[in-house]
């Protein structure tokens, strides 16, 4: 789960450093006092050098030094086996980007609408200027729920040309049908959310002696008397 070599590594390399700024050598008898490990510190030492293999700075880490391998050998048989190995790694790099190339997006539906929603993410994405994780994150649902109805809208379009029903299809079908209508308010709520980030409400707190109400064409002024409007008509 974690990185045994990097562990030990990181750390010899720690107390060696504190080693060089320690005190002077102690007395013999003082040599003979260990100081524990408090649970702080081993807490400190695992948040820092133990790391899991899902973590992402430690799957591209491993990334890095088999490339860096790859490009120093030259055996075949060596480079076939590198190869293996590399196709891991960078899958799980893909992933880790999926909000850049929309990857991870693109496994949730079929393999035929797969193209289809990364290019709907991409172009939501450029439309609205998307930039931010939380804004691409949306672009993505609109592409998924968009992708959805698609797809769930050809099933719907397959049952128009069945020669008979029964119960189980038209479970199926009604199963379909919720979907689809699910999907709509998916992409409806993300696309509201999405332009309600991108364009906020402009809300003003006016105080003012006097004021403009548009609606009604009327100047109310604090000068004249209470419940007193001129109307500008």
């Amino acid at each position: 789960m974690y990185d045994k070599s990097l562990l030990t590594i990181t750390i010899m390399a720690e107390e060696k450093n504190k080693s060089k700024t320690a005190s002077p050598e102690p007395s013999t008898e003082s040599k003979a006092v260990v100081k524990k490990i408090t649970s702080e510190e081993v807490r400190d030492l695992v948040k820092k050098y133990i790391k899991a293999d899902c973590d992402p700075d430690q799957i591209f880490q491993r990334a890095a030094q088999k490339l860096e391998t790859y490009r120093n050998t030259t055996g075949k048989k060596e480079l076939k086996k590198l190869d293996d190995d590399m196709k891991e790694i960078y899958d799980k790099s893909l992933i880790l980007l999926g909000l850049d190339t929309h990857y991870a997006l693109a496994e949730t539906i079929s393999e035929r609408y797969r193209p289809l929603v990364i290019e709907v993410a991409r172009q939501v994405e450029k439309e609205y200027g998307c930039t931010t994780p939380s804004e691409k994150i949306l672009a993505e649902t609109i592409a998924g729920a968009y992708g959805k109805i698609i797809e769930y809208s050809r099933h719907l379009n397959n049952f128009t040309r069945i020669e008979y029903l029964s119960n189980e299809k038209n479970g199926f079908y009604a199963m379909v049908s919720k979907e689809v209508d699910r999907a709509h308010r998916q992409l409806n709520a993300a696309l509201t959310t999405l332009k309600m980030l991108k364009n906020p409400s402009l809300e003003l707190n006016i105080n003012a002696k006097t004021a403009f109400v548009a609606q009604n064409q009327n100047l109310v002024s604090n000068q004249n008397k209470p419940n007193e409007t001129i109307d500008s008509k």
